[in-house]
């Protein structure tokens, strides 16, 4: 293709087709940072309610525990009821439109309203002293209301992440416009290249006439003739080639540079200053001199796992069951009805004694999670460090490692006759 204004049209449409694909382009990217940012700002939301009603929960429970002050807790439960229902606020904002999450956030602030009446219950219960009854409504009513809440919230999250969840097309759609505008290129390039002969007239090189052939050994001029090398000598020049008029470079698809997610902040001690606060607690165990002290010592140990509660067993003097020697963060009530555990049980404290291996109970919608640690002596397998841990944080690898070494500073204050 070898006509100026074709070659001119081409270009001016090669051109055109590629800005118009980056301006799409950028136009998806927008849509998908927006989408993103908006599943960013509602994970940050739910987050917020669920670690309110976590602390509301460890709230109730602490109401149970003798020597703990009512009003103390009573104030941390007014702090993250507080943050939940600030949470909840927030969500709502952003359902504006959506009818099947503001649904859900009105069953959720019904619910929790029902929750609230149940904490007043259960200090009720407290203040007059039926610990009984207040243990039943915390573990029974309580814990019911405050699943209800999490699944409501979840729902509504749910419908509200959905329409923001399209960075899959977006993308999709900005591979598809990429591909389009190469191929337009390479396409518009090939019909730019030159094809045929060119046109231009050869020209005729002769030999000139008047030149002469000189006989030297005959010592004579012959008659002008014509130099037989040059007679009829048509020579054509190589064929012009024009080199093709370069293509424009596909303008590139807009690249996303989406900042890192900021990590969610777990409760508890991390890092450096996990290891410190670790080598204190096992320095202290090793140091007990009585029951208070030893307390003191295995409840520090429980916040630097970020358990909800720790319980050590041992095993009983048959050797066949375990029973708790040691507990922290449940009220005297529910310690009675914890009986003696079987080898046998089904559950992760029986594994990990019967293994003499770690096991890990990863936590569900409605449950936390546990981790389940032997207790190691030279004779053996002697006990059992189980914790109820939050947050999520069983499946951490340090987690788990901070457990085995309290255990394995624990497994040597179990007494001889136990071991």
């Amino acid at each position: 293709m070898t006509r100026p204004a074709v070659r001119i049209t081409l270009v001016l449409l090669l051109v055109a087709g590629l800005a118009a694909a980056a301006w799409q382009s950028y136009v998806l990217e927008k849509r998908r940072l927006d989408g993103l940012r908006q599943q960013q700002s509602l994970d940050a939301l739910r987050d917020q309610v669920m670690h309110g009603l976590d602390d509301s929960r460890t709230a109730q429970q602490a109401y149970l525990a003798k020597g703990q002050g009512l009003d103390f807790w009573e104030a941390r439960f007014a702090e993250a009821m507080a943050g939940l229902t600030q949470g909840l606020t927030a969500l709502r904002a952003q359902a504006e439109g959506q009818p099947a999450a503001i649904e859900a956030l009105d069953d959720a602030d019904r619910a929790l309203k029902v929750y609230e009446g149940i904490d007043r219950k259960i200090r009720g219960f407290v203040v007059n002293g039926t610990d009984l009854m207040a243990a039943d409504t915390v573990y029974e009513d309580g814990l019911k209301t405050s699943t209800i809440v999490r699944t409501k919230v979840d729902e509504a999250v749910a419908a509200l992440v959905g329409p923001a969840r399209t960075g899959y097309d977006q993308r999709r759609l900005q591979y598809v416009l990429a591909g389009t505008a190469a191929g337009a290129g390479l396409l518009v390039s090939l019909l730019l290249l030159p094809t045929g002969r060119s046109e231009e007239p050869a020209v005729e090189l002769h030999a000139p006439e008047s030149s002469l052939h000189l006989n030297e050994r005959a010592g004579r001029v012959d008659a002008p003739v014509a130099a037989p090398a040059a007679e009829g000598l048509s020579l054509a020049p190589p064929a012009r080639v024009e080199a093709p008029a370069p293509a424009p470079a596909p303008a590139p698809a807009a690249v996303a540079v989406t900042a890192p997610a900021e990590p969610r902040r777990v409760a508890g001690v991390v890092g450096d200053d996990a290891l410190d606060a670790t080598a204190r607690v096992c320095t202290d165990l090793a140091r007990v001199k009585d029951a208070d002290e030893l307390r003191d010592a295995l409840g520090r140990a429980a916040r630097l796992l970020d358990a909800a509660g720790v319980i050590v067993w041992v095993t009983d003097a048959t050797g066949k069951s375990l029973k708790p020697l040691l507990t922290y963060g449940y009220p005297d009530e529910a310690l009675r009805r914890i009986p003696t555990l079987p080898r046998d049980s089904d559950n992760a404290t029986a594994a990990a004694w019967r293994a003499a291996v770690t096991q890990v109970v990863d936590a569900t919608e409605t449950a936390p999670g546990a981790i389940a640690v032997p207790l190691l002596v030279p004779q053996g397998c002697v006990g059992v460090l189980a914790a109820e841990i939050r947050h999520g944080r069983e499946a951490a690898a340090a987690t788990r490692a901070l457990a085995q070494i309290v255990a394995a500073q624990l497994a040597v204050l179990i007494p001889s006759e136990t071991a």
